[in-house]
Order: structure tokens, then sequence, then C-alpha cells
């Protein structure tokens, strides 16, 4: 006998939509109770607390609110940054952004910033605040696990009903939500592990008062923790505005070149984490 061949359509439909906000459940559950622990560690310097709190994006935004605050940077045309002065700052990410012989744009800026963010990614790594590569991986693919088994169910009965000649849209329309799903899930996995994640908590608790009157030389950090948003209204607003234009947000964690966001978005009714 089938698997569910008693079963109506209508019944499977319902099983299914249970077995689906189960699977969400599960994906959120399964990352909290198999991230790694790592070490307790500093992340103090600006470019360690960009990346580990909003990954490559951030460390690109605050680097660029860097320059901008100390000169080397103004306002360009077409929600652009200007060259002002290449000597302004001479760490050797913002030398790499201040080279650019072009009006900058996040892309330049991130593309120039990428050797910088692997640096910091690795520095992350080793001081135990973001995963290794191999824990990473397998987060990921056990956070999937749940919509895998789903979908394997799920097609397994689709197949039998359209060879017994029933309707199987409504069904095929879930299955397709579930990879969507499975997909958010995987590429919105946050990188960091426990001690990382406690690391960007204690410091934006600490410096809550940079997201709302963040000084000139807190400006860079309150981006950082932040994000370009507490430039709203500064003379630093620029930086902001061309993140806006560019309509990334830059909320996500993507800590080096595994890494991933830090939220499901609205995907899958929060199984972020």
């Amino acid at each position: 006998m089938e698997l569910f061949s008693s079963w109506t359509g209508s019944e499977f439909l319902l099983f299914y939509i249970m077995l689906l906000g189960c699977a969400c459940l599960a994906a959120w559950w399964i990352p909290a109770q198999l991230r790694a622990p790592g070490r307790r560690a500093s992340a103090d310097d600006l470019e360690s607390v960009a990346l580990l709190a909003g990954g490559r994006a951030r460390l690109t935004d605050s680097l660029l609110a860097d320059m901008f605050v100390r000169g080397g940077l103004t306002e360009g045309q077409k929600g652009k940054l200007a060259i002002a002065d290449p000597r302004a700052v001479s760490s050797p990410a913002a030398r790499a952004v201040l080279a650019i012989d072009a009006p900058v744009t996040l892309g330049h800026a991130r593309k120039a910033l990428a050797a910088e963010a692997e640096r910091v990614a690795a520095r992350l790594r080793r001081a135990g605040l973001l995963m290794r590569p191999d824990e990473y991986s397998r987060l990921r693919w056990f956070s999937i696990a749940p919509f895998a088994a789903l979908f394997v169910l799920g097609l397994y009965r689709q197949r039998a009903g359209s060879a017994l000649g029933e309707p199987t849209g409504f069904l095929v329309i879930l299955l397709v939500l579930t990879v969507v799903f499975a997909v958010i899930r995987f590429a919105s996995s946050d990188p960091r592990t426990l001690a990382g994640i406690a690391a960007v908590n204690d410091l934006r608790a600490r410096n809550s008062r940079f997201s709302r009157a963040p000084r000139p030389e807190e400006a860079p950090m309150a981006v950082a923790l932040f994000g370009t948003g507490v430039l709203v209204g500064t003379p630093w607003e620029p930086v902001h505005a061309m993140r806006q234009q560019s309509g990334d947000s830059g909320g996500g964690v993507d800590a080096g070149s595994d890494g991933g966001g830090s939220g499901c978005g609205g995907g899958c009714g929060g199984c972020g984490g």
C-alpha cells in the first residue's frame, strides 16, 4: 500500500502545512542548539566590531563614515562620495579606498576593502568570535535538514498523486515554498559563535547613546554597531544616503567569504539565528 494512499488531497495539504510550520520552528531551534560557543574575547577596534555586528557591508559603511568624518571623503554627485583628501586617513584600508580614481560608490569601496574584510574575519575566527568554515557549513546544512526531509515527503506524494491523475497544483506551490524557505534559511545563517553574539550585544548595551547622538569621534563606531541610520540629521548623512540609494540595507552578517546574514527577513516566521 502506498504511503498516504488513503488520504484525500486536502487532508495531505493540511498535514503538509502543519509540518512546514514545524520545519520553520526546527530550522530556528537547531542552530540555537548547535552553535559553537566560541571564546570570550574583546572586539574593540572599529573593523572587528563592524564585521562582527553587520558583516562586510557594515565594515564598508563604518570605514566610509570614518573617512568622511576625518575629511578624506566628501559628498559627491548623484549619491556618491568624492575624494577630498587622500592623506586624511593613513590606515591601509582607508588608503585602498582613497586611492580610487573615481567617485566612490559602495561597490568600489567594498571591492577595495575585500582583502581587509578577509583579514578581519580570519582574526575573529582565531579569537573564537566567528565560527570556523567547517563549523559554519555544518550549522547551515543542519538548519535546512527539516525542509529537505519535508520536501522529499511532499515530492513523493506529489508524484504518486500525479500518477493517479489527481490535481497537485497546490502541493507543487507548497514544495516551491519549502525550497524558498530552505534557501532563505541557508543564506541567512549567522556565522558568529555564541561568544561573538554576546560580544556585540554587550557593546550595543554599553554604547546605546551612539544610536541617538554620536559625536564626530563616535560616528564610525556608531555605524559599526547600529548601521548608517544613526547618521541621519548629522553632517555625515551622505554616507547613509549612499547606502539607501544602493538599495542594500547592509543589516545582515556576512563575515568573510563564507558568511551569511543574521536574520531571516520575513521568510519563515522568525527562523533566523
